[in-house]
């Protein structure tokens, strides 16, 4: 029973995270500049990523929403570092020696972190661009960028790269060349000889 009204406790907490907005926010970025949730928005898509110094899978997902950064140049990724005062420069550090293309924000005294839920980083929060949470997933393990480039493409309302440029069958079932017309590779539709 215990157990039970433990989950529904954390389950009411946890519930206004997955439905709603991301509270507006401002916070201090590299050069102590004040960055506000509104000026991120205006640019489209958001994805936010809470983060600390000390974790590991944090610095692990850094690369892949790097790439993820760089291919769509329409989403803006924001690092949220939730260490404490004296562990920014470290953070800071880290950043600089990796160069990447994303917006750094600090919160030191994890207000905005608390108010979101975060526990444990990294916990990341993709948003439309009227700041609507559209997913949320903590952790970060091989894979999890592609389902984030699921939702970034979605949000940004491009086909699925799975049907871009691999063969097709048509609505009357016909095979379907690539783009141009070259072989797919893909499928056995062809003679032996043609693979």
């Amino acid at each position: 029973m215990r157990k039970i009204l433990t989950l529904l406790a954390m389950l009411i907490i946890i519930m206004p995270v997955f439905a709603g907005k991301m509270p507006d926010f401002k916070l201090s970025d590299m050069s102590g500049k004040d960055i506000s949730l509104e000026s991120l928005l205006g640019r489209g898509p958001v994805i936010i990523d809470f983060w600390a110094d000390y974790c590991k899978p944090c610095k692990e997902a850094m690369p892949a929403l790097n790439t993820l950064a760089e291919k769509y140049e329409d989403i803006t990724v924001v690092m949220i570092s939730i260490d404490a005062p004296k562990a920014q420069a470290r953070a800071k550090s880290y950043l600089k020696s990796k160069n990447f293309k994303f917006v750094t924000l600090f919160d030191p005294d994890k207000k905005l972190a608390k108010q979101m839920n975060v526990v444990n980083p990294p916990h990341s929060f993709m948003l439309d661009n009227t700041g609507e949470i559209v997913y949320s997933h903590v952790g970060f393990e091989a894979g999890t960028e592609k389902v984030y480039e699921g939702h970034i493409r979605n949000m940004l309302g491009l086909k699925d790269e799975a049907e871009h440029g691999q063969h097709k069958h048509g609505e009357d079932g016909e095979h379907k060349h690539g783009e141009n017309g070259e072989h797919c590779g893909n499928c056995g539709n062809h003679a032996a000889e043609e693979k």
